[in-house]
């Protein structure tokens, strides 16, 4: 008698186990391009942007034209496929006294500073003239801006600033608040001033800034 040999696995059975692979295989690769369509769907993710104030505003005054500098950084925190257009940058300085009249400021200018020898001073030279530009997260961006208000000079007291940065695309502009004190004695130094003077600075770091948190005159 011969010896018997023990059934192998059917047909159906092998292709079974050979199938069982390819299976997983398609079915991962479907989810992955189910979720890449779905993602790719859903509306592009706004930017996320921040406006910063600097510690110093720059300050000067002459013959009722005065300049107030001041560098914002305006930066977004995450990556997006969209940038953040802004179309302009506006300034308020509102007195805390009434009935004190408010100075209407216009962006003037956007400068760059620079080492006077001939005068001995950090002055500003023209850079770019008023206009929009481009944020991303990799190149977040610092505009040394002057602000000009004719016809008006400080006087003694505080002022409540506004910043405020207006974007692309009936974004809601974004605004940021800060105080500025001027003192008399301030008023009488910006007085005394020179054209070829340079600007003044106010701080937000100075030890006296702990009692209320505004720029105060560098002296």
């Amino acid at each position: 008698m011969t010896g018997l040999t023990k059934p192998g696995p059917s047909r159906r059975r092998l292709r079974a186990q050979t199938l069982h692979p390819w299976i997983n295989s398609l079915a991962a690769t479907a989810a992955l391009v189910i979720s890449y369509l779905t993602y790719s769907a859903l509306p592009p993710k706004e930017p996320d942007t921040e406006v910063a104030l600097p510690r110093v505003i720059k300050v000067h005054w002459y013959e009722g034209l005065t300049s107030l500098f001041i560098q914002p950084t305006v930066s977004t925190r995450f990556d997006t496929k969209n940038v953040e257009l802004v179309n302009d940058l506006t300034l308020s300085l509102q007195p805390d006294s009434v009935p004190r009249v408010a100075p209407q400021f216009k962006w003037h200018q956007t400068v760059k500073w620079l080492y006077r020898e001939d005068r001995e001073t950090i002055w500003w030279e023209f850079l770019s003239d008023p206009g929009p530009f481009m944020v991303t997260q990799e190149e977040p961006k610092q505009p040394s801006v002057e602000f000009i208000a004719e016809g008006w000079h400080p006087t003694p007291g505080r002022y409540t600033g506004t910043l405020t940065v207006h974007r692309a695309g009936q974004r809601d502009p974004l605004a940021k608040e800060f105080c500025l004190v001027f003192t008399p004695h301030n008023i009488a130094e910006l007085r005394n001033r020179k054209e070829e003077t340079a600007p003044d600075e106010f701080r937000s770091d100075t030890p006296v800034v702990a009692k209320d948190g505004c720029y105060h005159w560098d002296e």
